[in-house]
């Protein structure tokens, strides 16, 4: 019973608390987002040329595809991972 009140505000709590400072900064000042960072600090624009990433750019990109399949395999197929 617990968990029917903790996921739903929990999910809308994070959602909120990081979607609020992330919208505004996207109409205010795009350099303080999320995604400038990725793209400034990791160089994921410029996914076209593997050569000239560094191991932060892959890590990023391996933990993002392993949650990836781990919360579709988990949620969507029941699979205990």
């Amino acid at each position: 019973m617990w968990g029917y009140v903790y996921w739903p505000w929990g999910l809308v709590t994070v959602a909120l608390a990081f979607l609020g400072p992330e919208l505004y900064a996207l109409f205010t000042n795009v350099r303080n987002t999320l995604s400038y960072y990725c793209w400034h600090e990791l160089h994921i624009d410029t996914a076209l040329r593997p050569d000239i990433h560094g191991l932060a750019w892959w890590n990023s990109l391996l933990a993002w595809l392993l949650f990836i399949v781990v919360i579709t395999a988990h949620v969507w197929w029941r699979q205990p991972l």
